[in-house]
């Protein structure tokens, strides 16, 4: 599949947060998304219910049919005894998902361009993203929306990364074997190891972003380094991997 070091792909699958678009460059100082619906439902233990945020993502990702508001409000039943408010769940909404609605609503120049000059090399362009019904809400007005081919995301398809399930279910919906196509990512949720688990011809690292806004430790650089096959800084890099 390589020619001349060069990688001839039929299709990329992309990661979305952190590595299309990074809701890092929205967050106001001292935003902690847990933390503020803990405020807003008037939670004296912050900490623990932001332990069971961070432990309730994946059945978050995964759900078809409950919201994220739906989840909030079934938590303080159990652990308050009493219902979210009208006003309160309006709140909760907001919160779980304005940073990411800014970001794809508003992609910076130069992705848009690197996707859009992919695209027109005939490849095809697909998303497999993780993620809750709140955080791509306004996926369908972005930008980006019409330059992919397929859109796979978690809550919707009932698999998330890095299940061999949910590469497999995106390259299904491409009608594109895995060994010809290339995937890339920002090393979020465990995704470069299940790519390459998964047969991608080429798993490259998109650390242009994480590299910047502290969400990833060194080791974790350092990890996503090592299960990819290539690092980039930016997408406009990719056209340099590829060949006809």
């Amino acid at each position: 599949m390589t020619h001349n070091g060069r990688f001839k792909a039929k299709a990329i699958v992309f990661d979305l947060f952190h590595t299309l678009v990074d809701p890092e460059d929205f967050r106001p100082e001292g935003f902690n998304r847990a933390y503020n619906i803990a405020d807003v439902l008037g939670l004296d233990d912050k900490e623990k219910f932001a332990a069971w945020w961070r432990s309730n993502e994946r059945e978050r990702h995964l759900s078809k049919s409950k919201k994220v508001v739906e989840f909030v409000d079934d938590y303080l039943w159990a652990n308050a005894g009493r219902r979210c408010s009208e006003a309160e769940l309006a709140k909760i909404s907001l919160i779980s998902g304005h940073l990411q609605d800014a970001a794809i609503l508003n992609p910076r120049p130069e992705v848009v361009a690197a996707l859009t000059n992919l695209r027109q090399t005939g490849i095809r362009l697909a998303l497999l993203s993780n993620a809750d019904e709140s955080e791509v809400m306004n996926w369908n007005r972005s930008p980006l929306s019409t330059l992919f081919h397929v859109a796979c995301f978690s809550f919707e398809i009932g698999h998330s990364k890095p299940s061999k399930d949910a590469y497999t279910f995106v390259l299904n919906t491409l009608g594109i074997q895995a060994q010809d196509s290339l995937y890339v990512g920002d090393g979020g949720h465990d995704e470069l190891r299940g790519a390459k688990q998964a047969g991608f011809g080429l798993v490259v690292f998109m650390k242009g972003f994480v590299s910047k806004n502290g969400i990833r430790t060194q080791r974790q650089m350092t990890e996503s380094e090592e299960f990819a096959d290539t690092s980039i800084m930016g997408l406009d890099e990719l056209s340099g991997l590829l060949t006809n």
